[in-house]
């Protein structure tokens, strides 16, 4: 199926062609007249001619505008119209052989090629001019018709994307969607669709993956360096809500963003109490460059992957910074000296991530508690620590809409318990957000709406919180949930887990093998 649409990043070429001369013989008596007759078609047919040329150029010129995601904003916003519009994928040539798998490396394009599938993956945006220069992106995998358990995700993304525009946000809202391989659609379920465009949620639906996995999925977070038309791009997870409206983070980031100084740098990543890096949540800037930066460290990982025995990585060169060869350090917010590449994740997103921002492109900010540190280019694999502010973040974020881990309460009033394992979530970028990790989702827990409560110790509040949007959602888009009877007739239908709670060792390398196989048009 053709289409006039794009999603960012995407690059179309038009081409017209002209029509044919012909020649007309006059003769005999009325062959003046034939002429004159003749001169006049020709007049007319020249200037139609023109005017359809000077029609195909206004065409190409709007096929070159780039998608305005749907503002239908509630309770707080304006309006839009919701026009469901298919993209098709584009192929790539430049190909790798790795044994019996043959692969592909990432484009920069932002959709995975289904034109050499035998299903054809249609992906869903909006047909007008992108809204903002910022961006909020969420990815989901593993949708199946029979496992509703994913709905949990897709829930959280519609609260998400509420909670934004009830604080103010009007910047663009986009998802990634993975089905599951051996699902039988070829499309988001309608419900969903309609659920996410209702929101204002621009759609992109990514191919189906050979095999699926908590490493694989978590690659589709890196989509977001490669959505060029956008000035910078933040990824929450799905079973992460805000506190608070997060634009400010891309302001403080912006140069051109007057109203506020620039206080941080074009990329923006967390620390989290023993990781140098947490990517729940972090803002990139894409480009080309980048893009390719990252496809960079991913290959020369890969071969690096061949020459090493499971699980295929080295914690000393980890993707590719050596910290004892270079006598630096990682650190987090209760650890300071790491010096091995073996911290949550640290074979996965977070230590890609990582290295990607502080060592490869070298422009980085990182928040590690209430420190924010800046980083700018150095020599090769050597950044320079331009800048360390305490409290910077906290001059700046608004007024939360609901606390936790007993955050509004003196530190003499708070448990022993919550002062000492999370205390240091008590200043932004932590309490920025609600993230519901592991087993605390609330959607596999027992819910009555007389039990809500704001009382801030551990998640209650924004636990809660959850469930008094997912209500206002239900009667808003008319999901149909019963809310009534939650724990009987909607809870026993998010058992399960989808992939498991973290990337483990051995999908590791099979999920690289995937991401630049599957993503090869990206």
């Amino acid at each position: 199926m053709k289409s006039n649409n794009q999603i960012p990043g995407e690059t179309r070429t038009s081409s017209t062609s002209s029509s044919s001369r012909g020649t007309t013989r006059l003769s005999g008596a009325n062959g003046a007249a034939s002429v004159t007759l003749m001169s006049t078609m020709m007049a007319t047919i020249a200037t139609v001619v023109i005017l359809m040329w000077f029609g195909n150029v206004y065409t190409m010129q709007a096929m070159d505008n780039h998608p305005k995601p749907n503002q239908e904003i509630f309770q707080q916003g304006g309006n839009g119209k919701n026009n469901q519009i298919d993209s098709t994928s584009r192929s790539s040539d430049n190909q790798i052989v790795e044994g019996n798998h043959q692969i592909a490396v990432h484009k920069t394009q932002p959709i995975h090629n289904a034109e050499q599938e035998s299903n054809s993956i249609q992906n869903t945006s909006q047909s007008d001019k992108q809204h903002s220069p910022y961006a909020y992106v969420w990815i989901i995998g593993a949708i199946h018709e029979d496992r509703p358990a994913y709905k949990g995700f897709l829930w959280t993304i519609l609260i998400s994307a509420n909670i934004l525009r009830k604080v103010g946000s009007t910047e663009d809202l986009w998802i990634y969607i993975r089905l599951s391989p051996d699902s039988k659609l070829d499309d988001l379920p309608s419900e969903d669709r309609r659920l996410l465009e209702a929101m204002g949620i621009n759609i992109v639906l990514l191919e189906k993956p050979q095999h699926e996995s908590f490493a694989q999925l978590v690659y589709d977070k890196f989509l977001t360096i490669n959505m060029t038309d956008y000035k910078r791009v933040m990824f929450m997870d799905g079973d992460m809500i805000p506190m608070t409206n997060l634009d400010y983070y891309f302001h403080l980031s912006d140069p051109e963003y007057t109203a506020l100084p620039t206080e941080l740098k074009s990329n923006f990543i967390m620390a989290s109490k023993a990781e140098p890096c947490n990517t729940g949540y972090f803002m990139v800037t894409p480009s080309k460059e980048a893009f390719d930066d990252y496809n960079e460290i991913i290959r020369k990982q890969l071969e690096i992957a061949k020459t090493l025995p499971y699980p295929y990585f080295d914690k000393r060169r980890g993707w590719g910074h050596n910290f004892m060869e270079a006598k630096d350090w990682w650190e987090a917010v209760s650890k300071n000296g790491g010096k091995k590449w073996s911290f949550h994740a640290g074979h996965s997103d977070q230590g890609l991530m990582y290295q990607f921002a502080k060592y490869t492109r070298q422009d980085v900010s990182i928040a590690i508690g209430d420190r924010v540190q800046n980083w700018k280019k150095g020599e090769v694999d050597k950044p320079i620590l331009e800048s360390e502010v305490t409290g910077m973040l906290s001059k700046y974020q608004g007024e939360l809409l609901r606390y936790q881990w007993s955050c509004n309460k003196p530190e003499a009033d708070r448990r022993e318990s919550d002062l000492k394992s999370m205390g240091w979530r008590c200043t932004p970028p932590y309490d920025s957000t609600a993230h519901f990790m592991g087993k605390t989702k609330p959607w596999r827990h027992c819910w009555r709406s007389k039990d809500y409560t704001d009382y801030s110790f551990r998640q209650f509040a924004p636990k809660y919180y959850w469930f008094r949007e997912l209500e206002e959602l239900n009667v808003k888009l008319n999901m149909g949930l019963d809310m009534h009877h939650w724990d009987s007739k909607v809870l026993p239908t998010m058992s399960g887990e989808l992939l498991g709670l973290m990337a483990m060792p051995g999908d590791q390398r099979e999920a690289q093998l995937a991401i630049l196989g599957t993503a090869s048009t990206l």
